[in-house]
């Protein structure tokens, strides 16, 4: 692909560079260069012809590289143009003036110029008209590039993200999750119809939370905060006393956005990681304020064993890093602690 590149570039550059002079030849003597009288003049030509496009594809692609173009378009096009045509002249007065050495010519490069006036302006003409069409050329050739590499790039995080997704979805509808759900369900069934159908009622709305985030990238710390009290009271019903929930929130900051059941895998993962009774009850705090969630508790026995699925903090992790620079924090002493930061609608980073 490179190679035909580089045989396009050295064509064009070729045709351009013969085609020029004829034109310039003709318009001051009336009649076309007799190109194959002289090899010497066109393999100086096509030399010339390409370092010169060489040069043009050089100066732009580290201009092109330059992330200030992005927001600055129109003084990159003039910046562009200017920089080009500077050294486009040059290159043609340093080849005019090897020429004039090489072939023995008594003529300074002034000289020559000063004589051949008209030429001269039309030259500048030609070299002006050419460094805008190129600049145009080039301006479209690297803003299709950037627009196809910005669908790239957000294709992969889409995918990317729709994986970590899938991974944490996995994790909550996981058969444990449900048997314990069941067996909670089973055991009250004969002693409280009412906060059975209460926990059924809100079972249901945990499930059809978590399946309907699945589709969604990032949610309102409001739906978040919502689904964390069904399920809190879901996890209350299932250990009585031995679990609680604090939850405290600014409600200027319902609005900002946390990737879904973030805040869910937290408290699930404080379940699972210790043990917890009445007399020893796990005590989960969820504060939401400065832009950044807040969810810890107090650092209790470990069971002998634990069941992990290696999503957890690693999940949430990844799934911060598709939409932002900022990091969840992790905090160990006491008490665990891990702060998530909120992100403002549509400004995201």
């Amino acid at each position: 692909m490179q190679i035909r590149k580089i045989i396009s570039a050295f064509f064009i550059n070729t045709i351009l560079g013969l085609v020029l002079y004829s034109y310039l030849y003709y318009s001051e003597l009336g009649e076309f260069p007799a190109f194959f009288k002289d090899w010497v003049l066109i393999i100086y030509l096509v030399i010339g012809a390409n370092i010169i496009g060489l040069t043009l594809i050089l100066v732009n692609s580290v201009l092109n590289k330059i992330p200030f173009w992005r927001k600055k378009i129109g003084f990159r096009f003039v910046v562009g143009i200017f920089i080009n045509y500077i050294s486009i002249f040059i290159l043609v007065a340093l080849f005019i003036w090897i020429y004039l050495r090489l072939n023995q010519l008594n003529y300074t490069l002034k000289a020559l110029l000063e004589e051949y006036n008209e030429i001269k302006i039309r030259t500048y003409i030609l070299i002006l008209v050419l460094d805008i069409l190129y600049v145009v050329f080039d301006f479209l050739i690297y803003s299709y590039k950037y627009f196809s590499y910005g669908q790239i790039q957000n294709a992969k995080l889409e995918r990317k993200q729709m994986q970590l997704q899938f991974e944490a979805l996995k994790t909550q509808l996981s058969p444990h999750y449900l048997f314990n759900s069941l067996n909670t369900v089973s055991s009250l069934i004969y002693k409280d119809v009412h906060q059975t159908e209460d926990y059924i009622r809100k079972l249901a709305k945990t499930y059809q939370y978590i399946l309907a985030s699945d589709k969604k990238q990032l949610i309102s710390l409001k739906e978040e905060v919502e689904f964390i009290k069904d399920y809190s009271f879901l996890l209350k019903i299932r250990f009585g006393k031995a679990f609680k929930t604090h939850i405290d929130i600014d409600v200027n900051l319902l609005e900002n956005l946390i990737p879904p059941i973030s805040i869910q895998i937290l408290v699930e993962n404080a379940v699972k990681h210790n043990v917890f009774d009445d007399d020893q009850p796990l005590e989960v705090d969820i504060i939401a304020m400065n832009d950044i969630v807040y969810v810890k508790n107090k650092i209790l026995k470990a069971p002998s064993s634990r069941e992990s699925f290696k999503i957890g903090l690693s999940n949430i992790r990844k799934r911060y890093n598709v939409f932002t620079d900022k990091r969840i924090k992790i905090i160990k002493d006491d008490y665990f602690k891990v702060e998530l930061p909120l992100l403002k609608p549509g400004k995201n980073g």
